[in-house]
């Protein structure tokens, strides 16, 4: 039975998780993500005043997490442990500047909460995250069905992340506005739509899908002439619920805003590629998709420069790193000339 909280512990750490939320500006996720380690350390080292802080607490911490499971049963994951390690690292820099702590603890401290190098560079290595090929995501999209309003609204989410691989949270609050059929492309202003960072991203719709063009179309269409939506309301609105005497809550039509979370989306994209008879993808993995596509196919430095941009990355080479993977046998192909049948590749 964990002891209960300790009530200075818990004040410093609010104090932290402030200074890390108005100070260093971190999102909400981010924090979350900070106070579950700071939780995890202070349970496992049972509720020890911070104040009376030593080395040795960090050392054993580090062989604890060697040794923890997670959720599912299985050892924390090389990146998990980096994160958490990273959170008390950063935890204990900032004790070692307040005030009652300067004289008990010291910046070099800090460095004790790190993993080895060899887990260190396990925990950066980047794994190969399960993405469709543009023709599967072809294939999902036209056995999705396309009778009721609320089916026309499902094919045009996943019709608009084949085209553009947006950010699902960034998708959930656009507006009809953002879109534009014309110009192939979705702005995403900070002001009204939820970006990463912030920042304003352009985005233009990739090539080689025009049924996604032709069902977000339709989609629009219809909330234009059936809805009677106007520019400013949710381009994918929630479903309203009607109470029903025999049958309790049914949908009936749409709300005039927005889905609050991101869990409609999953489950939208998680049933389409299902109804292929393919892995169920998530959201992100369009993402995936459109940058090893691009990848392969990139005549151009400026090519690829314009799809990190598209993607809403500042630096190509986060498109690279963490969306481009080229698999081994690509790999291969490239590096030895031939290909993967095992002829000769031309110049």
């Amino acid at each position: 039975m964990s002891k209960r909280p300790n009530e200075k512990n818990e004040r410093i750490k609010r104090h932290y998780i402030a200074y890390r939320k108005h100070a260093r500006q971190l999102s909400d996720k981010t924090l979350d993500r900070e106070l579950s380690a700071l939780e995890r350390f202070d349970v496992w080292n049972g509720r020890k005043d911070f104040v009376r802080f030593h080395i040795e607490w960090a050392m054993g911490f580090r062989a604890h997490l060697e040794q923890a499971k997670g959720a599912s049963g299985k050892p924390l994951g090389k990146s998990t442990t980096r994160a958490i390690m990273a959170t008390m690292r950063e935890f204990t820099l900032w004790l070692s500047q307040q005030d009652g702590f300067r004289s008990k603890i010291r910046t070099s401290d800090a460095d004790y909460f790190k993993l080895s190098r060899r887990d260190e560079a396990e925990a950066r290595a980047g794994t190969e995250r399960p993405a469709p090929s543009l023709n599967q995501a072809r294939r999902a999209l036209e056995l999705m069905p396309a009778t009721t309003p609320r089916q026309l609204r499902d094919r045009a989410v996943f019709a608009l992340l084949s085209l553009t691989g947006i950010r699902v949270a960034a998708l959930i609050s656009l507006r009809i506005k953002h879109i534009d059929l014309a110009e192939k492309s979705v702005t995403q202003n900070p002001r009204e739509v939820a970006t990463k960072f912030g920042k304003r991203i352009d985005t233009f719709f990739e090539q080689g899908f025009p049924d996604a063009e032709q069902a977000l179309a339709q989609w629009l269409t219809h909330l234009d002439d059936a809805e009677f939506f106007g520019p400013d309301d949710p381009a994918f609105p929630a479903t309203a619920l009607k109470a029903t005497a025999t049958d309790g809550f049914q949908a009936e039509g749409f709300k005039r805003e927005a889905w609050k979370t991101t869990e409609p989306v999953r489950k939208i994209v998680n049933e389409a590629f299902a109804r292929a008879h393919l892995p169920a993808f998530g959201p992100h993995a369009f993402r995936h998709m459109i940058a090893r596509h691009k990848a392969k196919s990139c005549k151009s430095v400026a090519e690829l420069v314009a799809t990190s941009q598209n993607l809403g990355h500042t630096d190509v080479l986060t498109t690279l790193r963490s969306y481009g993977q080229i698999s081994r046998e690509r790999q291969r192909a490239l590096i030895t000339g031939e290909s993967l049948d095992g002829d000769v590749l031309d110049d």
